[in-house]
């Protein structure tokens, strides 16, 4: 009976992995019954700001999108039109800008940017995510953004199910899986001893992202968010 259920398991979390990729960066509350649609070469960019910090506004173009992003939070996807952006981040309280870049986005893309707040002026991991159009799947995908150790295996929590291997800093993995409730843990690479733990509750047709973050101490963090999308009203930015 156990191994019947360590077969099944295994099947329900890998059985999706030939199938195309789905971020669905429209799962989110729907707003007014009207709002428009992104216009269709729109750029989706989102920001985490990993480490001990007060909370971080983000501006694009000098306008600011996000108010209030606490650390180890992950942003809604912010819509932009494809081309050149600059980007400013921006401690709560202060009156300047603590960090600036420049992003050349591209239509249809999404990116997801991971920031130290232990330097935040320093430039962030890149992650292009991955799209697709499987709506019967869930899509999950984990973001490392810890150094040590160098190479992590995501299994899920009994250690009998390989989810992700080789995981290491500023790289993303993603897969379609079926959308189940499981429990998965980090381990160094080629072990089975958990360094974080993790509980996924996961949705059809919706996207979730594990980020690995670096706690206290040396240790580290798993934390879940479901992909979400800022309201777009029509405004352009």
């Amino acid at each position: 009976m156990i191994m019947f259920h360590r077969r099944f398991l295994h099947r329900c979390l890998l059985a999706g992995s030939a199938a195309g990729l789905s971020l669905s960066l429209h799962a989110q509350p729907a707003g007014l019954l009207y709002d428009p649609e992104p216009p269709a070469d729109s750029a989706y960019v989102r920001v985490l700001v990993a480490g001990n910090a007060e909370k971080v506004a983000l501006t694009v173009d000098g306008k600011v999108r996000v108010a209030s992003l606490p650390a180890n939070q992950v942003s809604d996807y912010m819509v932009l039109t494809a081309g050149k952006h600059v980007l400013g981040l921006q401690m709560a309280g202060k009156t300047k800008e603590t960090g600036t870049m420049t992003l050349d986005v591209v239509p249809g893309r999404a990116t997801t940017l991971g920031f130290s707040a232990a330097q935040l002026s320093a430039a962030p991991a890149v992650f292009e995510d991955k799209t697709g159009a499987n709506k019967l799947k869930a899509m999950l995908a984990v973001y490392p953004l810890v150094k040590t150790p160098a190479s992590m295996d995501i299994l899920t929590a009994d250690g009998t199910t390989k989810v992700f291997s080789n995981v290491s800093y500023g790289a993303i993995h993603a897969l379609p899986v079926n959308p189940i409730t499981v429990d998965v843990i980090a381990v160094k690479a080629g072990d089975k001893s958990a360094l974080a733990r993790a509980s996924l509750d996961m949705k059809q047709s919706s996207s979730y992202s594990v980020f690995l973050l670096p706690d206290h101490g040396g240790k580290i963090m798993m934390k879940v968010f479901q992909n979400k999308t800022e309201r777009y009203t029509g405004k352009s930015f």
